[in-house]
């Protein structure tokens, strides 16, 4: 009988459909997050060129922790993406 599988396969077409728009949906937040560090990681390098930065120690060490964090999770970040792109 033609009505079932057309029913199923009309299932699957739409389980597709929730699938890639959930894959959209995850690339979309991981480039939100990308950018945001990246604007994050250029106001760091800003703060950084400031002499009352860069002779406060501590505030240099911090901003460093930071600017390594977020480098590392950028890393993380591009990794995810480059697979969420592939399975869109």
């Amino acid at each position: 009988s033609a009505a079932p599988a057309g029913k199923l396969e009309w299932k699957a077409q739409k389980e597709e459909q929730a699938r890639i728009r959930k894959l959209q949906n995850d690339l979309k937040k991981t480039e939100d997050e990308i950018h945001r560090l990246e604007t994050r990681d250029a106001e760091i390098d800003g703060l950084l060129a400031l002499e009352e930065v860069y002779t406060d120690v501590a505030r240099l060490m911090e901003l460093n922790k930071e600017k390594e964090e977020g480098a590392s999770r950028l890393e993380e970040l591009y990794a995810r993406w480059e697979e969420l792109a592939e399975e869109i």
